[in-house]
């Protein structure tokens, strides 16, 4: 062998041995030979503000055995509180620490009370519903609010409400809110001159479907359309439910609402002020789900008898009260459909209505729902054996009947061909 490939064998012999013993040196500390190891799970940690603090664990040796169990932590870790804080592990002189970081970098929740969209009427007393607010470095929340905007109640138009939020620590959050100032319908005036229009007074009336034909009713179709008011739909096969409601004791509109739901169905709601304003929570979900909710007056008062110059004031009132309420508690211009109380009208009551901008609907279809309760097969047979083509239905929610025939109509109509549309989409 050559010297310089003996020189070689003695280097790489060399290097191995100091392998060895290094590798025997790192694994004696390991073991805690020379003096007790511990090594920290985890190692450093950060958490956000109020989430607790739990120990990774840790691992402490000596002499090749484990002495975890001899290990003093000391040390608190305040959570609430933003800050660096310490966790000291000892054991025989040998020391270890972990830093917990307690960091906030939440932004403060802010959640709107009320609709983000609000319509409200000139004139009248803006009341802000404000918000909530919860921020996790604060008791208070409200404290942290600003608002920037604000709205004119004497000048309709759209307006813009921020509510900014920011946190001991800088973070920032904000939402926004629409304010819709409008026109106070309420205060619409009619100049009167409505007694060229004849006001006898009449009750619609409506000759019963036989064989599921279209019939004629109370009055000539020549006036009906002169004051755009309707009791049929076009000759398609479309039925338009109606429910009439003005606040009974006994109601089953919502039951009926949740059949209709069911089957996606959309109808028309005429509905009294004081029911509006009553339920404001029904009145949302049947917007959301579709729904169309129809006037039905202030009071429910034989509207005839006050199409006259004295009580003028008061007609118009009865339908723009009822209107107002619907747009305050939807939150949504209504859509103007009419139904007169009783279905008590005259040729002026209509004149007048019409130039409210509304159109009014009687109706093809009634049965005597407004008394007692029916069982469910007279309200099932009655819907079904007096189907025809364009029928608006006129239903009283009140008599449990109809709730429970409701959903066997729907599938029987639908099973003859028939589906279901709102009164507005009559043309």
């Amino acid at each position: 062998m050559s010297r310089k490939c003996k020189i070689g064998v003695f280097a790489f012999l060399a290097a191995v041995v100091l392998v060895i013993i290094l590798s025997g040196g790192y694994l004696l500390t390991l073991g805690g030979v020379f003096h007790p190891t511990v090594n920290l799970k985890g190692g450093n940690i950060t958490l956000e503000l109020n989430e607790a603090y739990e120990e990774p664990g840790f691992k402490a040796r000596s002499m090749f055995h484990d002495v975890s169990d001899q290990v003093t932590v000391s040390g608190d870790v305040d959570s609430t509180k933003t800050g660096v804080y310490t966790i000291v592990y000892e054991i025989k002189g040998t020391t270890k620490t972990r830093k917990v970081t307690v960091q906030d970098t939440t932004p403060p929740q802010i959640t709107l009370l009320g609709n983000s969209e609000m319509h409200v009427f000139e004139r009248e007393t803006f009341n802000d519903p404000g918000v909530e607010i919860i921020d996790a470095s604060c008791d208070d929340g409200q404290s942290l609010l600003q608002i920037e905007g604000n709205v004119d109640m004497l000048t309709c138009g759209e307006y813009e409400l921020i509510y900014n939020a920011v946190d001991a620590s800088g973070n920032a959050s904000s939402v926004s809110r629409k304010i819709i100032v409008e026109a106070d319908p309420a205060l619409v005036k009619l100049h009167y001159a409505y007694d060229v229009y004849d006001n006898t007074a009449f009750e619609w009336w409506f000759n019963k479907s036989e064989n599921h034909q279209r019939m004629e009713g109370a009055i000539a179709q020549e006036i009906l359309d002169k004051y755009a008011a309707y009791y049929l739909g076009p000759d398609d096969k479309v039925i338009y439910l109606t429910f009439d409601e003005g606040g009974n004791d006994i109601t089953y509109i919502h039951e009926i609402a949740d059949v209709l739901n069911a089957h996606n169905i959309k109808a028309t709601f005429f509905l009294t002020r004081n029911y509006v304003i009553d339920n404001e929570e029904f009145m949302r979900s049947l917007v959301d789900q579709g729904h169309l909710i129809g006037n039905h007056t202030r009071h429910h008062y034989d509207m005839p008898t006050l199409a006259n110059e004295a009580q003028i004031d008061q007609f118009v009132l009865e339908v723009l009260d009822c209107e107002k309420a619907i747009q305050q508690v939807t939150g949504t211009k209504p859509v103007k459909v009419f139904r007169f109380p009783k279905g008590a009208t005259s040729e002026r009551a209509m004149k007048i209505v019409s130039d409210l901008g509304y159109r009014s609907y009687f109706w093809s279809h009634a049965y005597y729902d407004y008394g007692p309760d029916i069982s469910k097969e007279e309200a099932y047979n009655t819907l079904v054996e007096h189907l025809h083509n364009g029928a608006i239905y006129l239903l009283h929610p009140s008599n449990k009947g109809n709730y429970l025939a409701m959903e066997d109509f729907i599938t029987e109509a639908q099973r003859q061909g028939y589906r279901f549309a709102l009164v507005s989409e009559i043309e």
